[in-house]
């Protein structure tokens, strides 16, 4: 593996949708991967939009607001290792927020249309994600409400 992908593959290892991936799946799926760059105040995804793309925040801050506005409500605040977009890479439904760099933001980006090749080709990842994904489920549903 290409020691520029190295950090992309240990970012990749702590989101929770690749959980259950080997280190073999989130090599190729860092391979699909690119940096992208973002001033502070570009909004990145905006709610209404169709899903196309997945990020991970590699350096930076991004407000997560309600509405199709940047100046909207804002109800989270993203830094690094977090991540957005993760049902649009698996449905690309409609964005259910918008997403604006707080700062000036640097990203891993995963089109969707890519991911869904790699899917395709290797079966067995997709089988990885959806046991993943059933285990966090039960997790959130054994979690006791506060």
């Amino acid at each position: 593996m290409a020691a520029a992908r190295r950090p992309m593959v240990n970012l990749l290892a702590r989101v929770p949708l690749f959980e259950g991936c080997t280190h073999l799946d989130l090599t190729r799926i860092a391979a699909l991967s690119e940096e992208r760059i973002y001033p502070e105040g570009q909004v990145i995804v905006k709610a209404g939009d169709p899903g196309k793309a997945f990020y991970v925040i590699t350096n930076g801050k991004v407000a997560v607001v309600a509405g199709k506005s940047p100046t909207g409500k804002k109800e989270a605040e993203l830094g690094r290792g977090d991540f957005f977009g993760e049902l649009s890479l698996l449905d690309g439904d409609a964005r259910t927020r918008t997403v604006v760099a707080a700062t000036p933001l640097e990203t891993i980006r995963i089109e969707r249309s890519e991911f869904r090749k790699l899917l395709r080709k290797e079966p067995n990842l997709s089988i990885r994600l959806l046991e993943g994904m059933a285990k966090r489920t039960r997790q959130i549903l054994d979690t006791p409400a506060y």
